[in-house]
């Protein structure tokens, strides 16, 4: 897989897909969100050289989700007065379709926003980036580990499943043989975490996790005060934008 050549740090890409994800909140408009959908989203994940895993990830997190929205809000809408479909226990309405479109645009750019940013990183240089800032070590370890975590079980859950399969495990459509590969791959993948998690922590305290001493990272900072800049400045522009879309719509 080819992965493209990173131009910002990623702490300048996770700032960015955080401020737009306050952006979707503040001005709470499915069209913006859909906007953020096509024009940032979606390109940035074609782009990243990750565009399989980002749209299986979001598919099984987002797609649920949007389904849920659309049977509850466009059947069950109790404010819905333009009934479009009447099917006695449920109507279908304008009004639910779209308050249903207006919550599915936003978790659906919430999670590709965060999504994409998180899956496309280079999460040892984000730490490396933390720590030469002196942020909290403690910190920058549970954003690691957390950010860490979804490619970590993935990549571990799909190594242990080609190996059942090698021992002979038969994945049918039958529930029955479902739940059994279910079985057979989560109980080695939690017990596999668990003893890297007692390995990790033990390797952290002969480390010196815990001292108060100031941490060095031998990589080399790859963040810019350019980057750290625009990263203020994008911050105070936000901040400047929600404060003035909030007082506009209060008068």
């Amino acid at each position: 897989m080819r992965v493209r050549r990173r131009i910002f740090n990623p702490l300048t890409e996770l700032t960015l897909a955080a401020l737009f994800v306050v952006l979707v909140l503040v001005i709470n408009n499915w069209r913006f969100s859909l906007a953020v959908l096509l024009l940032v989203v979606f390109p940035a994940a074609v782009t990243s050289g990750r565009a399989g895993r980002i749209a299986v990830v979001f598919g099984v997190l987002v797609g649920p989700m949007l389904l849920f929205l659309l049977l509850l809000h466009g059947l069950f809408f109790p404010e819905g007065a333009t009934v479009l479909l009447d099917l006695g226990i449920a109507a279908v309405t304008a009004e639910g379709l779209l308050f249903a479109l207006s919550m599915g645009t936003r978790i659906a750019a919430f999670a590709g926003l965060l999504l994409t940013a998180v899956l496309s990183m280079d999460v040892s240089e984000l730490l490396a980036t933390l720590t030469h800032r002196r942020w909290n070590r403690k910190l920058v370890f549970v954003l690691g580990a957390a950010l860490g975590l979804a490619p970590l079980v993935s990549e571990r859950a799909t190594e242990i499943m080609k190996a059942q399969r090698a021992r002979g495990l038969v994945v049918t459509r039958n529930p029955l043989s479902k739940l059994r590969a279910l079985v057979m791959v989560g109980r080695p993948l939690i017990a596999g975490l668990l003893i890297d998690a007692g390995d990790r922590s033990r390797t952290l305290e002969a480390r010196g996790f815990a001292g108060t001493v100031p941490r060095t990272s031998y990589r080399a900072d790859t963040d810019t005060t350019v980057q750290r800049t625009v990263r203020w400045v994008m911050l105070a522009a936000v901040v400047v934008f929600s404060i003035w879309w909030y007082i506009g719509r209060a008068g």
